[in-house]
């Protein structure tokens, strides 16, 4: 690569940098299997697999000179050719129904016909693992008695590494089921830790970690939180990573989960127990019916948010460009902007321009109402056009997209 890059001549038109000597062994071992990948696919004919063969055990044998014969044991390949599908704990007539896609290599589910459900590999996935962690911010029944049977079966064998479920979640916009967290506590070897603090803490991720002593965990991340809509025929996007594949991302997201589960922030279900749950959720619910609050204080954008705002008025006021599309993480405000960036143009025009909100909930939808009746310090700005309730105005509605529709 740098022989040819080279051959461009301008230096100018390519960069080089040195590889640091911790992550040698894996930027070689990625060029590696790219270019044998390649030359095992150029193999054709009845005898591929033979050729295949014959030159990774070349490869093999080059390996052992270099490493030594104590790992000529594990540095070999099968005759014939065969692949390894499951190992079980105990015999087994019928073998359990595998994922629909190899544990040794990640994958993207899109919630489309043509993929599988993400309940039902979860499923698949619960009936052989060892230990599952849950990272989701809400959890309905709906979604729980999908996973219910495989998460009993899973609970009930015995245990003296910790538990085998651990769940984190929260009490963010009421969403959660009271119900479903308490039917969670009631199986063996399960914990439970909430945030309770919706204010500080908003967990938006949604993360399925099915742990294998064997090393062939899967990790099942995305958009789908613990409903029957998300894990059956919800449009969800889910990549799903493959332990064995790729070890520093399962390494990251695993240790990630392990840093949540020691946070102060996120709290035993045990200690509060149902009532302290419900009563974080019913105030959550309360607060999303009440968004006519009257405010008293200022809100100020970060500074992150400032920048945006500064690019999106200078679009305006320089470039004479009024349409624009903001792309921000999860959690980050995205709202928070539109409101700043609408007071903004408010003040500027010294009028109150008409104003179209659209999302696919009436919790965002309260939500973001409040959020604009907060930072234009109007309580009574817009209404709410969502489930069949008919607005006093049209000129500033917080529409869902079926009303839209």
């Amino acid at each position: 690569m740098e022989e040819e890059a080279s051959r461009i001549g301008d230096p100018r038109l390519y960069a080089f940098a040195s590889i640091d000597p911790g992550d040698s062994h894996s930027v070689i071992a990625q060029f590696l299997e790219h270019m044998l990948a390649g030359c095992l696919s150029s193999f054709r004919g009845s005898e591929a697999a033979d050729r295949q063969k014959r030159l990774v055990d070349r490869i093999l044998e080059t390996l052992v000179d270099e490493i030594g014969a104590d790992a000529i044991q594990r540095l070999s390949i099968a005759t014939p050719l065969r692949r390894l599908l499951a190992i079980h704990a105990v015999a087994r007539d019928t073998p359990l129904e595998r994922p629909d896609t190899p544990l040794a290599r990640s994958a993207l589910l899109t919630g489309t016909r043509l993929d599988p459900s993400l309940g039902g590999q979860l499923c698949k996935e619960i009936a052989t693992a060892d230990r599952v962690d849950i990272l989701c911010s809400f959890i309905k029944w709906s979604g729980l008695r999908i996973l219910l049977d495989d998460f009993r079966s899973l609970a009930a064998r015995p245990t003296e590494h910790g538990p085998r479920i651990r769940v984190i979640t929260t009490s963010y916009m009421g969403a959660t089921d009271p119900r479903a967290i308490e039917m969670l506590s009631t199986l063996p070897n399960t914990e439970i830790r909430v945030s309770y603090d919706t204010k500080r803490t908003r967990l938006h991720a949604k993360a399925y970690i099915i742990h294998r002593d064997t090393g062939f965990g899967s990790a099942y991340v995305g958009s789908a939180n613990l409903s029957n809509a998300a894990l059956s025929d919800g449009l969800e996007w889910t990549t799903k990573i493959s332990q064995y594949e790729l070890p520093y991302l399962w390494s990251k997201l695993a240790g990630t989960f392990e840093t949540y589960w020691q946070d102060d922030e996120f709290q035993k279900f045990s200690e509060g127990g149902p009532e302290r749950l419900r009563d974080a959720i019913s105030r959550e619910r309360n607060s999303a019916l009440t968004p006519d609050a009257s405010f008293s204080f200022d809100l100020r954008p970060y500074p992150f948010q400032e920048e945006i705002l500064d690019v999106l008025a200078a679009e305006r006021e320089v470039q004479n460009k009024f349409r624009h599309l903001v792309v921000a993480a999860t959690g980050t405000g995205k709202t928070m902007i539109a409101a700043f960036d609408y007071a903004a143009v408010c003040r500027q025009t010294g009028s109150i321009p008409s104003l179209l909100f659209v999302a696919h909930r009436e919790e965002i939808l309260r939500q973001a109402l409040g959020s604009f009746r907060a930072v234009l310090r109007d309580q009574n700005f817009g209404d709410l056009l969502v489930g069949g309730r008919d607005p006093q105005q049209v000129q500033h509605l917080f529409c869902s997209i079926q009303s839209y529709n």
